[in-house]
């Protein structure tokens, strides 16, 4: 089987290497798409998704957005005495822009208690933490002026923090947010053994989802992932026509010498082993160029534009090797079914 492969792929190099080529070419653009959904994605959301919390309750009619969330902070009370619920974490959020001596700087403003879990080391009154992306813009003991509000702070350090709809988190005490957006908060972090419909039903003026419902509705998330993974998908149905078409064509050209192959004796497993091989060493081949070249060039992409984890690179190759197996199946029937008689020169 394996030898029957190889020799074919050997002599037939040059149309097997195009064949490649093409898959790598594909998977390429596969690949692309892949790290550029989770790259995009992460950073339009990752600064939501590395709070805890199993709910995020909003002030309703705020269309699940922090920057647009506003809730007393007697609620905060409410929603603690709600069963099931052990933990409530004010938060505020919005967008501002922080004018320092090097640079204006863009941030995703999130206010915390310097006492939560997840504020950032070095969080106090009259600083503010920078997501890491930022380390190159200022520097510990920068004085930034934050509008709208006009508020003077301190940079106390840089911690991992994320990004909220593709613009870097910066943390800052909660009082210190209070006086760039006038609100008692802005939003509830909630760690409960309940559900979310609970707390909404407990507490009046309040729109409480699950996280993973927060993050789907961070502005613009839903539609760049979406139309991303859409073109995603019709790639890989590209793949599978692509692949089978070719192989088609392959067996179709090699039915005379099958034909010989079948009237020598030589048994139908062995001719679908040979050619399941070959449809996987090509394949595989071209992944792993696809793969090489989006290695390269994802690499000198700007950050938080391009992510490929090995997890979502993993789950392509799987996809893109199952559809070629899958699409040139087509061709098994011919293999199955050559007439040995072609190799006299009959006429099927």
């Amino acid at each position: 089987m394996w030898f029957l492969a190889w020799r074919e792929i050997r002599h037939g190099r040059v149309r097997f290497g195009l064949t490649a080529l093409l898959v790598g070419l594909v998977a390429f653009l596969v690949f692309m798409l892949t790290g550029l959904a989770v790259g995009l994605g992460d950073a339009g959301v990752s600064g939501l998704r590395r709070l805890p919390a199993d709910v995020v309750v909003y002030a309703a009619g705020s269309e699940k957005t922090l920057s647009r969330s506003s809730l007393p902070a007697a609620d905060g009370a409410r929603i603690a005495a709600v069963p099931g619920v052990s933990s409530v974490q004010p938060i505020g959020q919005t967008m501002a822009q922080a004018k320092g001596p090097g640079a204006s700087l863009p941030v995703a403003l999130m206010g915390v208690e310097p006492s939560a879990p997840f504020a950032a080391p070095g969080l106090g009154r009259g600083g503010i933490v920078l997501d890491r992306t930022l380390e190159g813009k200022a520097r510990p003991g920068d004085v930034l002026t934050v509008q709208p509000g006009g508020v003077r702070l301190t940079v106390a350090g840089f911690a991992d923090l994320g990004s909220l709809q593709h613009t870097a988190v910066a943390q800052v005490p909660l009082d210190e947010w209070r006086r760039v957006q006038p609100s008692a908060v802005g939003a509830y972090l909630v760690t409960t053994s309940g559900d979310a419909r609970g707390i909404s039903a407990a507490v009046p003026g309040t729109d409480a989802v699950t996280k993973s419902e927060a993050v789907e509705a961070v502005p613009g998330y839903s539609a760049e992932t979406g139309t991303l993974n859409l073109i995603r998908g019709f790639l890989l149905a590209v793949t599978a026509l692509l692949t089978g078409t070719v192989f088609w064509i392959f067996t179709m050209q090699k039915e005379p010498s099958l034909a010989v192959l079948r009237a020598t004796g030589a048994r139908a497993r062995l001719l679908v082993g040979s050619y399941l091989v070959q449809v996987a060493l090509t394949t595989v081949l071209g992944v792993a160029v696809g793969l090489a070249f989006v290695a390269g060039i994802g690499a000198a992409m700007p950050a938080g534009t391009f992510s490929l984890p090995g997890g979502s690179a993993a789950l392509s190759a799987v996809l893109l090797g199952a559809l070629a197996l899958g699409s040139s199946a087509a061709s098994l029937r011919r293999l199955l079914t050559v007439d040995p008689l072609l190799s006299l020169g009959r006429n099927a």
